[in-house]
């Protein structure tokens, strides 16, 4: 995670271990709460990156892909964690990994953004 006026970078890599290639089908970034009782209603937010930058849309085998999503400037409540899901198009391989408010708190700042 990285940040630069008022916008967060997520730095994502996708390694495919195995020699079948990975299609990615779509890519969801959503605030749910971190813990959810038997039987009540689950609020989720949906957050939409502002851009992606090097998007993978597959990833061969025994490759890796890298992505850099860029956010508008958020936080987490202490009650709810970011959930990302990277689905496979027309599979069952589908990836999910969890950031926390801290992990946001303590984001490197990038003093100089070279885009090309």
């Amino acid at each position: 995670l990285y940040t630069n006026n008022g916008l967060l970078y997520f730095h994502t890599q996708v390694k495919n271990t195995s020699n079948v290639p990975y299609e990615v089908d779509f890519v969801t970034f959503k605030i749910v709460d971190k813990k959810v009782l038997k039987r009540t209603a689950i609020q989720e937010q949906v957050i939409f990156p502002l851009r992606a930058y090097n998007y993978a849309t597959a990833v061969a085998g025994k490759k890796d892909e890298r992505t850099v999503f860029v956010f508008d400037k958020f936080t987490i409540p202490a009650d709810k964690m970011l959930v990302v899901e990277m689905h496979e198009k027309s599979g069952g391989r589908h990836q999910t990994f969890t950031v926390e408010s801290e992990d946001i708190v303590r984001a490197r700042v990038i003093n100089e953004l070279k885009v090309k």
